[in-house]
């Protein structure tokens, strides 16, 4: 029978991936963990199993991931610098981050985060190997949301920076699957870099949470260029896996354009290599135009809908 992924497992097993001294192996059917070493034959018994690979290259990406969406500057910047020192990453990384505590903190809920859904991705296959039904269900597709369900505001930084910052990395993880090996990394480093600097200076945000708190969603714009009055990029725009189908992204599209044009905005940006059919259509719907390399708002309604370059003649 296959043991049950309680939380004091999947800890047992992130203590065994980070042990760079032993390699451990797991039996199935009680969840214990046993060395390696302990089995001579090379084939392990009946019933046990590897536990997934855990590398170093693992451990920084993570770290990677963490810098990427820590909000402030100054020790995002340190971070970053001991992420490309080239001796000692590790070591030096944790020995800056205790001299920051609320960054600690931040850093440890992250770890967590990222490897327990690591763990359970792993597990989720595990139980597929052996025939298994998959944990969790996929999300309702019901267009309409239930408004006493949730709720929208603006973010407030001391509730919420570190809930976002958990949110970030689970979306930025989720691309990095969807889009194995190199390209996964590039897409999910080209929406770190802009949702950094959206980080710097937000001109606006909004926060989606279920009536208990659970974080659901968010829509950051900044000026963009920084000196612009009329201009905004959405810097960050994205629903939790669990969460869609329930027409949270277009609740905070509609606020976002509403709360931006009462600020004065008039265009509004949203440049994203990898936009889901189903929010083009949600885009279109709201007012938003292609614009071949993303999506553009103008809250005046005299954008052109077609390519201002385009002449109707054929390229020669």
């Amino acid at each position: 029978m296959m043991f049950s992924l309680s939380q004091e497992i999947i800890h047992q097993i992130m203590f065994a991936l980070e042990d760079q001294n032993t390699t451990y192996v797991l039996d199935t059917n009680s969840g214990r963990l046993e060395d390696r070493a302990s089995f001579l034959d090379d084939e392990l018994p009946a019933g046990y199993v590897e536990l997934p690979q855990w590398e170093p290259a693992n451990g920084f990406r993570m770290m990677e991931r963490f810098v990427a969406v820590v909000r402030n500057t100054t020790l995002q910047r340190q971070l970053r610098s001991v992420l490309f020192s080239g001796k000692g990453v590790f070591k030096n990384f944790k020995t800056l981050l205790k001299s920051h505590p609320q960054g600690e903190k931040q850093w440890f809920a992250f770890r967590e985060e990222e490897m327990t859904r690591y763990i359970t991705q792993w597990y989720t296959q595990l139980r597929e190997v052996y025939g298994l039904e998959q944990l969790g269900e996929e999300p309702e597709d019901n267009e309409e949301l239930l408004q006493d369900d949730f709720i929208f505001r603006e973010y407030d930084p001391t509730k919420d920076e570190e809930k976002l910052l958990l949110a970030a990395n689970s979306f930025m993880s989720e691309r990095e699957a969807q889009w194995p090996g190199e390209i996964g990394l590039a897409l999910s480093s080209l929406w770190q870099e802009k949702k950094t600097k959206g980080n710097k200076e937000n001109f606006l945000s909004l926060v989606a949470e279920t009536v208990g708190g659970e974080f659901a969603g968010c829509l950051e714009a900044t000026l963009y260029p920084s000196y612009v009055k009329e201009t905004v990029l959405l810097t960050s725009f994205f629903v939790l896996e669990q969460y869609r189908g329930l027409g949270i992204g277009k609740t905070l599209l509609e606020q976002g354009v509403l709360q931006l044009q009462e600020k004065g905005i008039r265009w509004i940006i949203l440049a994203d290599l990898v936009i889901p059919v189903f929010l083009q259509t949600c885009l279109t719907r709201i007012g938003f135009v292609s614009s071949g390399g993303g999506y553009i708002f103008d809250t005046k309604g005299k954008i052109m809908a077609t390519n201002p370059f385009d002449d109707g003649r054929e390229s020669e």
